[in-house]
């Protein structure tokens, strides 16, 4: 039930409504139904039975105009619910600490948000004829009551049976389902390693082939569960069409042995069971449109409980800004930091001994995999030490003051992510088009009221424009994760003898990770590092 769970939840009170719509567009159905087998005992060539033809017509127009309100009704009310289940996870997300994404893992966020939310949209229609469908077709079995009730209890007996064999062929649907949706899931991140990973493929064979093969596996599982779910549906559905026409049969030739009817009478409930055909059809056809929303929204709600679970339900971007004042420096004793994987820590920095002094430019420098931007990320505080203390000017930088002490930091990582809006950032046209103009790039890109023109641009390039979006932004301390790398020479030189000295003179703390050995002349400190340890610090001397 986790669809009315979901419906309740973001659109509380709305049900009453709906189900007060769908209650008279279905009654409405079912009156059609008498009137037409009212009117064949009636029928004469000589008179018009205006009685009945009026009652028709008023039928009719309640069908109408409450399958209209039905539909229109439960279109505002599920794009409502979605909606805000989409912002809520959102912000929700926007909340969260890294670590709670990268566990979670980003192709299961965006099959959370995009899929699952617009396959609930996209079965919404279906959803809807269905519960109308069941409306009709209880007050369709009421009026068959009130012809027979033996007739009424031995087809419903009879109907029993087949909606116990459509079940159970139904359970095995929904795990081919279940299985199809999981392989799907792995599927995306596969194809999100191959766009993301093109680069390094495009320079081996081997790892081309191996990556490809490993796609194509998921691609033929996930192809053959998704054959084998819609050969299970179609099995369904050539069910439910033989049954029926099986169910048509027994009153015809097998219900009037045991029960006494005359012609008029077994007549009429052909007539009526015909009629609740089409509706009964359309509900048993929904259940598996049913079945996947609701996994849908069971997945929604699990993925939403998970995060809840990790994260502060308070959003942290909203509390109102506590602003720490930098003036000293900023001290490791002891911190350590592992990235978990279940119970086993795939790496770990520390214990870290380490004070990073105001108004410096402190280097950071070591091999690939050595911890140095895992170390800039914990002192940035986008990562909680798992042990040790972290502190500005000597105080703790406990979780509830998290938040506010990030406040002090701009950062590029390796992986930096470029906005296309320059979001949380007042700044004017023209200090931005200066800023890009300084980084050499005013000529490629522009600043508009949508944004920037474009981000099309080479590594180097999106470097550029993220260090004026950097500097824009203002922030006491800033974080250059390998910016350099991917610059050519000159603009090399201009970013470590002009810029980094002048960002100091302006009293701004600079953390730079680094293999530029030539520069490191600029820094006040060099902090070396080896396994996620510090191996040395060295102070610039004055003479």
């Amino acid at each position: 039930m986790a669809l009315a769970e979901l419906l309740d939840r973001e659109a509380a009170g709305s049900r009453r409504e709906l189900a007060a719509a769908v209650i008279v567009s279905g009654a409405a159905n079912a009156a059609i139904l008498a009137v037409i087998n009212g009117a064949t005992q009636s029928v004469s060539a000589e008179s018009l039975d205006l009685r009945n033809l009026v009652i028709f017509v008023v039928s009719m127009a309640l069908y109408v105009v409450g399958l209209k309100y039905t539909f229109d009704t439960s279109t505002r009310i599920f794009e409502q619910a979605l909606t805000k289940l989409r912002i809520r996870l959102a912000e929700k997300i926007a909340g969260s600490e890294l670590l709670v994404l990268h566990r979670i893992g980003k192709a299961r966020i965006f099959q959370a948000i995009t899929q699952e939310t617009t396959l609930i949209s996209e079965s919404l229609g279906i959803l809807v004829a269905a519960a109308q469908s069941v409306v009709m077709v209880v007050f369709s079995s009421i009026y068959i009551m009130t012809m027979s009730l033996a007739a009424f209890l031995t087809i419903l007996g009879v109907m029993a049976v087949g909606v116990l064999i459509f079940m159970s062929s139904q359970k095995e649907l929904m795990q081919f389902m279940h299985r199809s949706v999981a392989e799907e899931v792995r599927f995306v991140g596969m194809t999100s390693d191959l766009i993301d990973g093109l680069k390094e493929i495009k320079l081996s064979r081997a790892r081309a082939s191996d990556v490809v093969t490993d796609l194509t596996q998921v691609a033929v599982s996930m192809r053959d569960l998704k054959i084998k779910t819609t050969d299970q549906y179609n099995l369904n559905t050539i069910f439910t069409l033989s049954f029926f026409y099986t169910l048509i049969g027994f009153i015809v030739f097998i219900l009037p042995v045991f029960i006494e009817r005359s012609a008029d009478s077994v007549q009429e409930l052909i007539t009526s069971v015909m009629f609740v055909l089409g509706p009964v059809s359309m509900i048993l056809n929904a259940v598996p449109v049913y079945t996947k929303s609701n996994r849908a929204a069971q997945a929604l709600h699990a993925l939403e409980a998970e995060i809840n679970e990790m994260t502060d339900s308070a959003k942290s971007y909203e509390r109102p800004v506590r602003p720490f004042k930098f003036r000293q420096s900023i001290d490791c004793r002891g911190v350590e930091f592992g990235y978990p994987n279940g119970d086993v820590e795939i790496f770990h920095i520390g214990p870290i001994e380490l004070a990073i002094p105001h108004g410096e430019i402190t280097m950071i420098i070591g091999g690939n995999g050595s911890g140095k931007t895992t170390l800039l990320k914990v002192l940035a505080g986008l990562y909680l030490p798992t042990g040790g203390r972290l502190s500005l000017d000597g105080k703790i930088v406990t979780a509830d003051l998290l938040q506010d002490y990030r406040e002090l930091f701009s950062a590029i990582y390796t992986d930096f992510h470029l906005f296309r809006k320059l979001y949380g950032i007042s700044a004017g046209s023209d200090a931005i088009a200066a800023e890009l103009s300084r980084m050499r790039i005013g000529d490629k890109i522009a600043y508009g009221a949508e944004g920037f023109s474009t981000l099309d641009l080479s590594t180097g390039q999106r470097k550029r424009v993220a260090l004026a979006v950097t500097l824009l932004e203002d922030r006491p301390i800033m974080i250059f994760d390998e910016w350099a790398a991917d610059q050519d020479p000159e603009f090399r030189r201009f970013f470590y003898e002009d810029l980094l000295p002048e960002l100091r003179a302006q009293g701004k703390t600079l953390l730079i990770a680094t293999h530029d050995d030539r520069f490191f002349s600029v820094a006040d400190t060099v902090v070396k590092m080896e396994l996620g340890q510090i191996q040395s610090i060295t102070r610039k001397t004055t003479s």
